[in-house]
Formats: structure tokens, C-alpha cells, sequence
């Protein structure tokens, strides 16, 4: 199946219809002033997102911007304690 464009007005004024498109297997770009904003597709071509252990990733060390650097989360409340 092709690959179609809207507008937001357009897809407003027709939703159920091109809801209807993509359960089919269609793609829709919605557009915004002639730009591309979103795409939506099927449900079945997204990859499930893969389920881990939150407990575990909530515990790993905070990433360093560099190495003996402060982590992104230090920086980000330094930059903000300054403004």
C-alpha cells in the first residue's frame, strides 16, 4: 500500500476513514503547512518495546559527560540553579 499524505484539517474531517486505511496496512503522513509532523501506522509494524527490569535500571549509576565529569543530571541542575 502507498504511503499518504494529509493535512490536520483533512484528517480531522475524515478520521475515520483513513483510521480505517491504516488498519488496513496503510501509512499516513499528516502534514502541517506542507510539512510532515507524524506518521501513522499499523499497530502490528511497531516493535513491541522491550520490557526490562525497571527496578534495575532506576538503580545504574547516572551517565558521565566525561570521564571525572559531572553526570547530565548534575549539569542540568547547574545550568538551571543558574538562571
Amino acid at each position: 500500500m502507498e504511503k499518504k499524505s494529509y493535512s490536520i484539517a483533512k484528517l480531522k474531517a475524515g478520521l475515520s476513514s483513513i483510521i480505517g486505511e491504516v488498519a488496513k496496512g496503510g501509512e499516513i503522513i499528516v502534514t502541517d503547512h506542507n510539512k510532515a509532523v507524524a506518521r501513522i501506522v499499523p499497530v502490528s509494524r511497531i516493535p513491541p518495546l522491550p520490557r526490562g527490569n525497571l527496578e534495575a535500571f532506576f538503580k545504574t549509576p547516572p551517565v558521565k559527560l566525561r570521564p571525572g565529569g559531572m553526570s547530565a543530571a548534575a549539569l542540568i541542575r547547574a545550568i538551571r540553579d543558574e538562571e
